[in-house]
């Protein structure tokens, strides 16, 4: 076969494209670190790449939301360990006014106290998050605790002391949850109910009754039967306060969980689709000294024609 002289020049020019391109492309890795820069680098690689991609996106989803269920649990421990406290005062000035050497004015002046305390129990019941109510289950955007005409307390607008009542017993297991996983939620939230407990024996019943009994100048022993009732109901907070310990500690465990999968998810993609910068800038050298010398070359193929020299 006759190689022509256009026959060395369109070869020439398809190896120098070649070279140029190629050239195009290591420059484009030495510059974004990357050596996955277009799907047909590698068609397996960015598929891989995409996996693990999603897998980090839905991490910080989930991460995002254990943060906003740490905030509802601080929130919520902060107000029980707060409940807890009231009910402490409420039970040692139940012990001290238990005795049949207290005065009507001394217990008058322990009555005026736990009138305080028994409002301040309203007070942590309307705790919030933000502008939303911790402890009104789902109804976040108003008072879960009122008090009716006769001054009994009302939970979302139910008769707290009535344990029976169906209504109640549902509105006690709606509580708030974040999704921290696949399958997987976290209940951030008590509900009011949970946290006074239901029926005649509430904390602020209880303290109610208390107040009253200690202005109606009671008698030691039936004023000594108030302080089982607020031992009780300290007992029940304490139980709460230790499940909210137990949901919290769970949460860190997800979230210490999910900072690792981050890390190796992250790096097993780094591995897929980053270059390594010294070969890479190694590499675009040896391509820049190939198209180089291919110009060189060239030169020597071209041949000057007819119209060269007519010019």
């Amino acid at each position: 076969m006759r190689v022509t002289n256009n026959m060395l020049l369109d070869n020439y020019l398809n190896n120098l494209y070649s070279n140029l391109n190629k050239m195009d492309d290591l420059q484009a890795q030495v510059a974004t670190n990357k050596r996955i820069t277009k799907m047909s680098d590698d068609p397996m690689g960015v598929i891989a790449t995409m996996k693990y991609g999603v897998k980090l996106y839905k991490i910080d989803q989930y991460q995002d939301n254990i943060v906003n269920a740490q905030t509802w649990l601080r929130q919520t421990e902060s107000s029980v360990l707060e409940m807890n406290e009231v009910i402490k005062q409420a039970y040692e000035t139940a012990v001290q006014i238990s005795s049949d050497y207290m005065t009507s004015e001394d217990k008058s002046a322990a009555g005026e106290l736990i009138g305080q305390l028994r409002d301040h129990v309203l007070t942590i019941g309307h705790s919030k998050v933000g502008d939303k109510y911790t402890f009104g289950g789902y109804n976040v955007t108003s008072d879960p605790f009122t008090l009716d005409a006769a001054g009994n307390i009302l939970y979302n607008g139910l008769d707290l002391t009535n344990a029976a009542d169906p209504a109640l017993i549902a509105e006690d297991g709606q509580y708030i949850e974040f999704e921290i996983g696949k399958d997987m939620k976290s209940q951030v939230s008590v509900t009011g109910s949970s946290l006074l407990g239901m029926g005649d024996d509430n904390i602020y019943t209880v303290m109610d009754d208390l107040y009253t009994a200690l202005k109606s100048n009671a008698s030691a022993s039936e004023l000594s039967g108030y302080v089982d009732k607020l031992k009780d109901s300290q007992s029940h907070v304490l139980a709460l306060e230790a499940e909210i310990g137990g949901r919290t500690n769970r949460l860190e465990l997800v979230s210490n969980r999910y900072s690792d999968d981050t890390l190796n998810y992250a790096e097993q993609k780094s591995m897929i689709e980053d270059v390594d910068q010294a070969e890479a800038i190694m590499n675009y050298k040896m391509a820049e000294s190939v198209y180089t010398a291919a110009l060189q070359i060239g030169s020597s193929i071209i041949q000057p024609s007819l119209i060269d020299f007519l010019k």
